[in-house]
């Protein structure tokens, strides 16, 4: 499919909020997604593109997604962790530019937007987090990954309703005993978006050589994220 022309002025043009803190990050964060209305976004992985769509009903994770793509906050972020038939994170980076710009946005979490329509099926966008002193689940606005998956089967998906005090929907366990997916992240991190198009560079990012933590060998950057519409 032939992507349409993108007007690089509408596109360098930087909005402008006030600082984002964890006290007004709802308000900011709302106001800023009645502003900016996209869904659509393309990923510039240096292994392809990935076209992805935001949901409306995330709203705090789709504006604080377009917040940092249009403050080019996520140019030339590298893939922190690539787990084979699971999934591909990115959101690390080593430019000083790029962390300053980050903090003039803002220092502050996304209140969680789990939901029971969105799971961990193959090819969704998903929310990273800390699982350390964070009870309410709440999400990075820098980190996230995509989703390649694995199948379960019944026990497994028994043993982790257990773990996670989870109850699968019976839609949502037949997907996992029949596709790829990450069931056991379920209601753990807020899915916020899915892959249209390009689901295909998410296996070949989790292919690459990497070491203990999972992290490539060779550097895997983001080079830009652009919105489409």
């Amino acid at each position: 499919m032939v992507i349409k022309h993108i007007d690089e002025e509408v596109h360098k043009k930087k909005p402008s909020v006030d600082p984002i803190t964890n006290k007004n990050v709802e308000e900011e964060l709302l106001k800023y997604g009645q502003e900016n209305r996209e869904t659509i976004a393309l990923v510039k992985t240096d292994f392809g593109d990935i076209k992805i769509k935001l949901y409306d009903d995330t709203p705090l994770h789709r504006a604080s997604f377009l917040l940092m793509a249009k403050n080019d906050c996520f140019n030339n972020i590298v893939f922190t962790r690539v787990s084979k038939d699971f999934m591909a994170q990115a959101g690390g980076t080593y430019d000083e530019k790029i962390i300053e710009k980050r903090n003039e946005i803002g220092r502050y979490t996304i209140p969680s937007e789990i939901k029971s329509n969105h799971y961990h099926k193959q090819g969704v966008v998903g929310a990273a987090r800390s699982y350390t002193n964070n009870a309410d689940k709440r999400s990075s606005p820098f980190n996230f990954y995509f989703v390649e998956g694995s199948i379960f089967n019944k026990e497994t998906l028994d043993n982790y309703e257990k773990i996670n005090a989870y109850k699968y929907p019976t839609k949502h366990r037949q997907y996992y005993l029949n596709n790829r997916g990450a069931a056991h992240i379920d209601g753990q991190h807020t899915v916020f978006g899915e892959v249209i198009e390009g689901i295909e560079i998410i296996s070949k990012l989790t292919s690459v050589a990497k070491d203990s933590r999972d992290w490539p060998i060779t550097d895997i950057l983001i080079r830009e994220v652009v919105i489409l519409e």
